[in-house]
């Protein structure tokens, strides 16, 4: 097994070559609330009153961890105490790291890599596990499904992107848990980023077996298309070292 001691790259780490996906959802207030809950943040971005929750479709081709699928399934959150305004923090996405308020708060995160799930939880604390992913992003489709340790369907998202209208790339900024201190981290990106209005995608719980089903079927995503869709075949991201914040 190789660990992340044996990574010798200084920060940032590197993603040189990525196709990332990221899939907005409404989500139900209470199960997001549960996931903040003495965490010291609260939901970030809101949509007909109702908080949003994202999910990552990833497939790392190139990358200082090596190459690897991963799924993630983050509240965009804010700092407990931020006075700002449901809109400001929709415009925050785009706003310099001197500025920026909002980040992503991660509750789940299998990857396919041992390597990966060691950086990243020893690195950042992010909860990574290590499970069954493949991606198919082929023809303009989205074909992605977690599966469990004997190939059984977990989780599937599929269907067709349609027409993507280019827009500006967003750099990242990700709030976790390292040895019991809340952490910030800058991702700086640079990508191809479109935002797919047409998409019609889907996703299916298949097997209600694990804790991320659980939350997903609780959070109110079964069978649910996504508010909005955005992505990149062209994705490239500078992960930082983790600020802590208190």
């Amino acid at each position: 097994m190789e660990q992340v001691e044996n990574l010798n790259a200084p920060f940032p780490l590197v993603f040189r070559d990525v196709h990332y996906m990221a899939l907005l959802y409404r989500a139900n207030s209470f199960e997001v609330h549960r996931h903040l809950e003495n965490t010291g943040l609260k939901p970030a971005l809101h949509f007909f009153g109702r908080p949003v929750v994202a999910v990552g479709l990833i497939q790392y081709k190139d990358s200082d961890l090596g190459a690897y699928n991963e799924i993630i399934l983050s509240i965009p959150v804010v700092l407990d105490y931020d006075k700002s305004s449901q809109l400001s923090n929709w415009l925050d996405l785009y706003a310099n790291f001197d500025k920026r308020r909002g980040g992503q708060f991660i509750i789940h995160i299998p990857v396919t890599s041992q390597r990966s799930v060691d950086g990243g939880r020893n690195l950042w604390g992010y909860p990574k596990t290590l499970e069954p992913i493949v991606h198919d992003f082929s023809n303009n489709k989205i074909n992605s499904r977690l599966e469990d340790r004997d190939t059984n369907l977990l989780l599937q998202w599929k269907g067709s992107l349609g027409l993507g209208t280019p827009i500006p790339a967003m750099n990242l900024m990700t709030y976790s848990f390292l040895e019991g201190s809340l952490m910030k981290t800058k991702v700086d990106v640079k990508a191809k980023m479109k935002w797919f209005p047409f998409a019609d995608i889907q996703l299916s719980i298949k097997s209600n077996i694990t804790a991320m089903t659980k939350d997903i079927e609780a959070l109110g995503l079964a069978d649910k298309k996504p508010l909005a869709v955005l992505g990149a075949d062209q994705f490239s991201a500078w992960f930082h070292a983790p600020e802590k914040i208190h």
